[in-house]
């Protein structure tokens, strides 16, 4: 159920995005929020707490992101808030990704690697990976078993 409600309020942003011609910007700003909120601990206890309310919640948000995302991001997480499915933005930036990319011709793919790459060392091998028209994006994850280094692109 709640993928299916997650994939609703993905496509409402998506459609938003495409009609004013951001999707690029969007996914950009999507992103930052998500990792934002993703890295600091205590996010997801504080945005679950009943004894939070959901104004607080939402300055906390627009503090947060006034600066850094597009208004109707931050507009978007008040929706969120106000309709009690702020805890599922994981799921629905997830979605929005997928959609995004799509448009973008964009492929997402893991690089699985027994040690850390450097960035450029990624973006080398994304543009290796690349061909006209479609371009990868590589996640990085560190797997110590393993003696070379693995790739895996996601089917889109």
């Amino acid at each position: 159920m709640s993928q299916v409600v997650a994939k609703a309020y993905a496509e409402a942003m998506y459609e938003l995005a495409l009609e004013l011609n951001k999707v690029e910007a969007y996914k950009n700003d999507v992103k930052l929020v998500d990792q934002s909120l993703n890295e600091v601990e205590g996010v997801k206890g504080f945005l679950e707490s009943v004894r939070v309310s959901k104004e607080d919640k939402k300055a906390v948000l627009e503090n947060c992101f006034k600066d850094k995302v597009d208004r109707n991001i931050i507009n978007f997480l008040s929706v969120l808030v106000d309709k009690r499915r702020i805890l599922l933005y994981k799921d629905i930036f997830h979605e929005f990704y997928i959609m995004c990319n799509q448009y973008l011709g964009i492929k997402e793919g893991i690089l699985e690697t027994a040690r850390p790459f450097t960035a450029e060392n990624v973006k080398a091998i994304e543009e290796a990976l690349s061909k006209e028209g479609q371009k990868v994006e590589l996640k990085t994850r560190i797997n110590e078993s393993l003696i070379l280094f693995y790739i895996y692109l996601q089917k889109i």
